[in-house]
């Protein structure tokens, strides 16, 4: 009894958080935000978040001492999405998330490590994001193109984008919009049929990867 009533009140914390603005956390030395990372269930066709990036996004920083610098400096941060094929599917099975990682042409790397910051970067403060998803299993750092695609368009830290998800029967498509809702670009993901397309459970802020977060990541949500 016990155990359902958590998952009840688990699911209206969810269901509710995205009403206002709210910023999530992920601690140094951690992957999630919370010790139970549950975030509720879908059932639309279409499904949408409004996302800011703080400062801390943009400027996480591996300390040269950690041989994977590079390699966690590069891997993709889970931002938002859904599983797809069903309430129950696991989010390594068939899901579509959006994943950001700060601008790495500002580091400077040396077998492997992370081993200084370049001054006066061009690209200093900026998020990268990418089209991020598993179909039946397959996994999108191994298919590069077709199960990742990145987005052209660099996000500014401190505003407000709308991103938002359409999964349909064989593929999802990912847009991308700023604060006056004028869209930004777009990607599309095909994927393997399935009966329950459009069901599955929300996901969320998530840091790796390979590593967890060196510093304290935060990103800041809101209803759209």
């Amino acid at each position: 009894m016990l155990f359902v009533l958590t998952i009840i009140a688990t699911i209206f914390i969810a269901n509710n958080a995205v009403n206002s603005a709210e910023c999530r956390t992920v601690k140094q030395g951690a992957h999630y935000t919370s010790l139970i990372p549950f975030h509720g269930f879908k059932s639309a066709e279409t499904i949408s978040s409004r996302v800011q990036f703080t400062n801390s996004s943009a400027t996480y920083l591996f300390p040269p001492t950690d041989p994977k610098g590079h390699l966690c400096t590069s891997s993709w941060n889970k931002l938002w999405g859904a599983c797809r094929c069903g309430y129950l599917t696991s989010n390594h099975k068939d899901s579509d998330r959006f994943v950001f990682r700060r601008v790495g042409s500002c580091l400077r790397y040396e077998a492997g490590h992370v081993v200084g910051e370049n001054d006066n970067c061009a690209e200093a403060n900026l998020i990268e994001i990418a089209a991020y998803a598993y179909d039946n299993s397959l996994k999108p750092f191994e298919n590069q193109g077709t199960l990742l695609k990145e987005f052209s368009t660099r996000l500014q830290v401190d505003s407000w984008y709308k991103v938002t998800l359409i999964f349909q029967a064989t593929k999802t498509i990912y847009q991308l919009f700023d604060a006056n809702e004028q869209l930004l670009e777009t990607q599309e993901i095909a994927h393997r049929q399935c009966a329950d397309f459009k069901l599955g459970m929300m996901q969320d802020l998530y840091f790796g990867g390979q590593c967890p977060a060196p510093q304290a990541v935060s990103v800041c949500y809101e209803k759209a």
